[in-house]
């Protein structure tokens, strides 16, 4: 079921100013003495066959080791490509850039069981808040199409953001300037590319009879 996110009027205020080592022991018992040629030509055999067995243990240990390392990179991890679409409210003065998207990241996003044709999708904002007015910029403000509905970020995958070594971006106080971070989306439909959305909800001016309105704009996340 595709997720329809609703825009309430948010609040605005005017601004104020991260070897296993193996050891072998062998031993031999026996009823007679041994020959001293005899043990001395056996003790430089067995010398010989460790050395010899010792760098083609090492070269298959240290190969299985470099393939699990590779297996482990290329199944889980993403994709990411770049986006670059600058844009400002022209309302509020903030300037909103989608700088890239990670694409096809491993998730247990709730939604993602059981559906093949879905993806989880971590987008890259920078936002550059503009001076007049306070109030946060959010996550639930980028938006991503899921064949033909709009849904926007995926909450309780926070943790995969941070896991996977990126910044998650929850909101960013104006006061606070500029902030990078990436906002998880989950699409149940995927595609070859996507489009997106940036939209601010109307806006309340506290403590004055007036509202901002909305500002949409829209860009393209490419194929990975």
């Amino acid at each position: 079921m595709n997720r329809i996110r609703l825009r309430p009027t948010t609040l605005l205020t005017r601004s104020a100013a991260v070897a296993v080592a193996s050891v072998l022991a062998l031993s031999a018992c026996g009823t007679n003495e041994p020959d001293t040629a005899e043990e001395a030509d056996s003790s430089e055999q067995e010398q010989t066959e460790e050395t010899d067995s010792a760098p083609l243990e090492q070269e298959t240990e240290e190969a299985e080791e470099a393939a699990a390392t590779e297996d482990a990179t290329t199944s889980g991890e993403g994709t990411e490509v770049k986006v670059g679409t600058e844009f400002t409210d022209d309302e509020t003065g903030d300037v909103i850039t989608i700088v890239s998207a990670v694409r096809n990241n491993p998730t247990e996003y709730y939604e993602a069981s059981d559906n093949p044709d879905g993806e989880m999708v971590y987008l890259e904002v920078k936002v550059v808040p503009g001076k007049e007015y306070g109030g946060t910029i959010s996550a639930a403000d980028f938006y991503l199409d899921d064949g033909g509905d709009e849904v926007n970020y995926a909450a309780s995958a926070d943790d995969e953001v941070e896991e996977a070594g990126y910044e998650y971006f929850d909101s960013a106080p104006r006061r606070e300037g500029e902030h990078t971070g990436y906002v998880p989306i989950y699409i149940s439909e995927t595609a070859d590319s996507l489009k997106g959305a940036y939209v601010r909800p109307e806006a309340k001016v506290i403590g004055e009879d007036k509202k901002v309105p909305e500002f949409r704009s829209e860009f393209d996340v490419p194929a990975s």
